[in-house]
């Protein structure tokens, strides 16, 4: 796995609503926050936590206030404002797919245990979320907390013309379904290779009623210096490049490479100077995303090494084993048990 110096982070913005939530709830936020290390005051748009924390915290949140559904519920209060320059940016888009686009690619600056992509797939538009930390637990209500973003974000860029086709969800099924239908109006599938909001891709072409290039410009520059440093970091841009391309079947160093505008030997000089390798940060994806697989839905072994492009079951199996010291299929049953 790759040595890095650092935890994962996550700007704690997407939790500001938590405390009124709970209170709503009958619950006190002490208990959603027992055992995280995180205080009330650190609920705020510019503080970091710990992404193990912001997990742990919406598991904590889900058990005190018994709601399966916590993670749309506190979702669905999420704004663009809550981004600061960032949803001007997107708000200030020519069309819904630059905002988009955006959104996805500033995402390393709001989160290093998470990845938002937008990847083209024939006709449709994946609009999607990943986790990328190997050393974290794995939450469902995560998976359900971007979702439901996702559909409030598309919902207040295009005042509610564009939704999405279908949503996918790498979470196994909740017993009420009512409301995870409700949240796009549009079917949802479970158990899923992806967490994603699919979108006609026509819909990309939308034009955003608040479009304006000036005070989209203005923002842009707002966040280009916290972008810069959130990039400072090689093997932190490669491995949110690798969640997405993952999906794509472009997994080897060339393809990052050319994704990122350099030659792979100069990604390779790089990413030795963090001392690590290419193959150590594929590898630490590629267990992150497995892990997620295992523990959340229902899929394969046989479907998950060809999410991660493993030429075969067997590949994978034998790679899970290096990383883990046991199969996937027994890493599975232990991490149900624990639940």
């Amino acid at each position: 796995m790759t040595n890095n110096a650092h935890s994962a982070i996550q700007r704690a913005a997407s939790l500001v609503p938590l405390p009124a939530l709970l209170a709503e709830l009958g619950v006190q936020l002490d208990a959603a926050l027992a055992g995280t290390g995180v205080s009330a005051d650190q609920l705020a748009p510019d503080t970091f936590i710990p992404y193990t924390a912001y997990l742990a915290i919406l598991d904590n949140a889900a058990s005190i206030t018994r709601r399966e559904d916590f993670g749309l519920v506190l979702g669905r209060r999420q704004t663009l404002a809550a981004l600061g320059p960032l949803g001007r940016v997107m708000r200030h888009a020519a069309t819904l797919g630059e905002a988009l686009a955006e959104f996805a690619a500033f995402q390393i600056g709001n989160s290093t245990g998470g990845s938002v992509y937008l990847i083209r797939a024939d006709r449709d538009v994946l609009f999607g979320y990943g986790v990328l930390d190997s050393t974290t637990h794995v939450s469902p209500y995560i998976h359900d907390m971007v979702l439901a973003v996702g559909c409030n974000f598309i919902a207040e860029l295009t005042r509610g013309v564009v939704k999405p086709r279908e949503i996918l969800s790498s979470r196994a099924a909740p017993r009420d379904l009512r409301p995870y239908h409700e949240l796009g109006g549009c079917p949802v599938r479970f158990s899923e290779s992806q967490t994603c909001l699919v979108l006609v891709g026509a819909d990309l072409s939308f034009q955003l009623p608040e479009a304006n290039s000036e005070r989209h410009e203005a923002a842009l520059a707002e966040m280009a210096p916290a972008l810069v440093e959130a990039r400072r970091d090689v093997h932190v841009v490669v491995r949110h490049v690798l969640r997405h391309l993952l999906l794509t079947g472009k997994t080897n160093m060339t393809d990052v490479a050319a994704h990122l505008g350099i030659h792979p030997r100069t990604l390779r000089r790089r990413l030795r100077r963090e001392e690590t390798s290419f193959e150590e940060v594929r590898d630490e994806v590629r267990y992150a995303v497995a892990r997620e697989l295992l523990r959340l839905g229902a899929l394969s072994v046989s479907d998950i090494a060809l999410t991660l492009d493993y030429a075969s079951a067997s590949s994978f199996v034998h790679a899970f084993r290096r990383w883990s010291g046991t199969s996937p299929t027994n890493w599975r049953h232990g991490a149900n048990r624990t639940r």
